[in-house]
């Protein structure tokens, strides 16, 4: 598989010729409900049975971030262009390559929509996290509607059903005040450990994945020693354990996100441990990349400092965000998206996606029906592939998708072609 980007003029049926195969194939492997309508700087998922055709700006860096390849490698399989200029149309061979092992997760909430997403995401996901049974203020566990559906796409597909338990309080978010109450208490705690475990029984989960956040640091010790209750009940068992934790830079990183979460002991003590590295740019924030690279990897080059590499799996996000410019703060929320919606958006405002080359990341600006500018940051398969990249380059476990809600089909095609998926 290569990434092709929709050049001005083109059109599907161009691209079709363009690399010798039907049409429908392309619209198939990249989910297009409307195949007419393609952005300019769009990007697709083209089968290309180890050939590469340069397209116009192509580099051999640029070719090999598309195919998955080193440049070495490439230049390798090349070699009668060493030292020559690339130009549009050149056929050049890629190599075969071995592919990496890898834990994929993603988060779904059991609704009708992203129960369907599911099932298209199943041949690439190694977890299926169902999000989330809440926890109360007595250790119980919130019913969850609907859960079952998911964990029949989950078992039916070979994919590990993984419970999520948060300290979101009903009817608000995630609270600090809940989360003590659990913490300072060893009752709440067992009766919780024990709801947990009866649960997974019940129902057939394999792991747990605990997303408690907004701690603050006066429960940071607390929460390390109920993991540790919590692994030594589930580990015997032979449950997986988790936890999702704030993307931090140091240990000493301030702010109630980040004081409770301690990258050192959730290394030591549980299985596995995703760092939710996006939300740089978040709907009520500046705009900006959801996830710049370089911010990712500085979190994730900390947390491999403190983690053991083979227990760190990489957050990533499935959807980009509208702001309505000029930003105010306390202002207008931006609108998330999903990655067709985006490049839907630009296509319909008539629009060339662009794409921060520093940042690893596709935007483009457009004005409404009132005259007032707009800017979308969202993903694209570029940005996804210099993701995988990183993954590869730090030797970390995995990486986990949030959520299931957005739906982008070829991004499933892109981790089955990159990567050798663990089930």
């Amino acid at each position: 598989m290569q990434i092709h980007v929709v050049a001005q003029g083109q059109s599907l049926w161009g691209i079709s010729q363009l690399y010798g195969i039907p049409w429908q194939r392309i619209v198939d492997i990249n989910g297009l409900e409307q195949p007419g309508q393609l952005a300019v700087g769009q990007t697709l998922l083209i089968p290309t049975q180890n050939r590469y055709t340069v397209q116009q700006g192509d580099s051999f860096f640029s070719i090999a971030r598309k195919t998955g390849v080193t440049v070495q490698e490439l230049q390798s399989a090349n070699p009668q262009l060493q030292g020559s200029v690339l130009y549009p149309g050149q056929v050049l061979r890629i190599p075969e390559r071995a592919k990496t092992p890898t834990i994929v997760n993603a988060y779904a909430e059991p609704y009708e929509e992203t129960i369907a997403n599911a099932r298209d995401a199943a041949k690439a996901l190694s977890w299926l996290a169902v999000f989330s049974y809440h926890v109360d203020a007595q250790g119980n566990l919130r019913q969850l509607e609907n859960d079952d559906r998911l964990l029949q796409v989950a078992k039916s597909t070979g994919v590990r059903p993984i419970l999520t338990i948060t300290n979101i309080k009903e009817g608000a978010d995630f609270s600090t005040e809940l989360a003590t109450t659990i913490l300072s208490s060893q009752q709440i705690q067992t009766t919780l450990i024990n709801n947990i475990l009866t649960l997974m029984q019940q129902k057939g989960y394999t792991g747990v994945n605990v997303d408690f956040e907004f701690l603050g640091a006066e429960n940071r010790e607390r929460y390390n020693q109920f993991l540790r209750r919590l692994v030594q009940r589930m580990r015997p068992q032979g449950y997986i354990v988790s936890t999702a934790v704030a993307p931090k830079t140091s240990a000493t990183q301030e702010g109630v996100l980040y004081e409770g979460h301690d990258y050192k002991a959730h290394g030591q003590i549980v299985d596995y441990v995703i760092i939710m590295t996006y939300e740089w740019g978040w709907s009520g924030g500046p705009p900006m990349p959801v996830s710049p690279l370089p911010e990712v990897e500085r979190v994730l080059r900390y947390a491999i400092s403190e983690i053991p590499k083979e227990k760190v799996m990489m957050g990533v996000n499935l959807y980009g965000y509208d702001w309505t410019l000029p930003f105010v703060e306390g202002g207008e929320f931006a609108k998330a998206l999903s990655i067709p919606q985006a490049t839907r958006l630009a296509y319909t405002q008539r629009t060339e996606i662009q794409y921060n080359q520093e940042d690893e990341a596709p935007f483009y600006t457009y004005y409404d029906q009132n005259g007032k500018e707009h800017i979308v940051w969202f993903e694209d398969l570029r940005s996804y592939a210099a993701k995988f990249e990183l993954l590869k380059r730090l030797g970390i476990a995995g990486m986990s998708f949030w959520n299931l809600a957005f739906s982008y089909p070829p991004l499933w095609v892109l981790l089955q072609d990159r990567f050798q998926i663990k089930k």
